[in-house]
């Protein structure tokens, strides 16, 4: 009887961690799309750029401001990469490259990104 109890303790916290990362996750893709405007105008400006690894960086020109949504929107990109490999059962750094790809693919004109090799241009 103790056992069955335990493991219905463990049972409903495991589902409690589940649940509590997919509101997490929720809360980071709702942040992220509210800072999308302003991250875009960076991008546009050519103070930001989009790495291999899936993470914004700092390029030229960027103040305090540009560096701390940069930081934000990184913390929320680790999280969602963080919940898409336990999904797909690999490992972030592996989500944020491929996540990388499709970025560079789906960018505008003008906007910076990091090649595979590390060096950076501009997509024409």
């Amino acid at each position: 009887m103790k056992l069955s109890a335990f493991l219905r303790l463990v049972f409903v916290c495991v589902v409690a961690f589940a649940a509590a990362g997919l509101v997490r996750a929720q809360g980071a893709r709702e942040r992220m799309e509210q800072r999308l405007p302003a991250l875009d105008a960076l991008r546009a400006r050519g103070v930001v750029g989009e790495n291999n690894q899936g993470f914004v960086e700092v390029r030229s020109g960027g103040d305090d401001a540009a560096a701390k949504l940069v930081a934000a929107e990184n913390e929320d990109r680790t999280t969602v990469y963080g919940n898409i490999a336990k999904k797909y059962n690999t490992t972030p750094d592996e989500v944020g490259r491929r996540r990388a790809r499709k970025i560079a693919e789906n960018a505008n004109p003008g906007v910076w990104l990091q090649a595979p090799d590390g060096s950076w241009y501009q997509k024409k």
